[in-house]
């Protein structure tokens, strides 16, 4: 999306933005702007004003020098690195098993033996597993499991 769409009449507010973004130099603006940008300069006061003004900005922005930092890379360079924090196994093998501070972490394994039991919970109440009200087939299901749960399937001999 464009700043302005090409074919109207540019606003002294997009000439505006236009300056703003791309600075007083014409050469620096959209090719495809430029003559309306030009336009507006001829036509309109305030545009000049503007663009006076942001040349005089241009002019001193360009005056401004960069501070010199001597061996700056050299020390950026040379800075030590953090320490690795190893594997993603043996971090994963400290969270679970504590070392010497077992008592402020003991809830880590009490968490991770939960995992397995969440994850149950959410699959359960998420798949119906065939077995469902609007089913026609499974209409009693629970009665069903209640007699599958009472039914001796040990084998005898006789």
């Amino acid at each position: 999306m464009g700043l302005i769409e090409t074919g109207t009449t540019m606003t002294l507010e997009e000439f505006t933005r236009i300056v703003d973004l791309y600075g007083a130099e014409s050469a620096r603006w959209p090719k495809a702007l430029r003559a309306e940008c030009e336009s507006i300069i001829a036509n309109n006061a305030a545009a000049r004003t503007l663009l006076d003004q942001e040349r005089v900005v241009d002019d001193l922005m360009g005056q401004l020098e960069v501070p010199d930092f001597p061996g700056l890379e050299s020390r950026v360079l040379k800075q030590p690195l953090p320490e690795s924090r190893g594997n993603i196994l043996e971090e994963l093998t400290n969270w679970l098993l504590p070392g010497e501070s077992f008592g402020k972490q003991f809830w880590r394994p009490a968490m991770v033996a939960c995992i397995p039991l969440t994850f149950g919970i959410v699959v359960a109440n998420y798949f119906s597993f065939g077995v469902g009200i609007e089913s026609d087939g499974f209409q009693y299901w629970g009665d069903e499991l209640a007699m599958l749960s009472l039914t001796d399937y040990t084998e005898t001999r006789f």
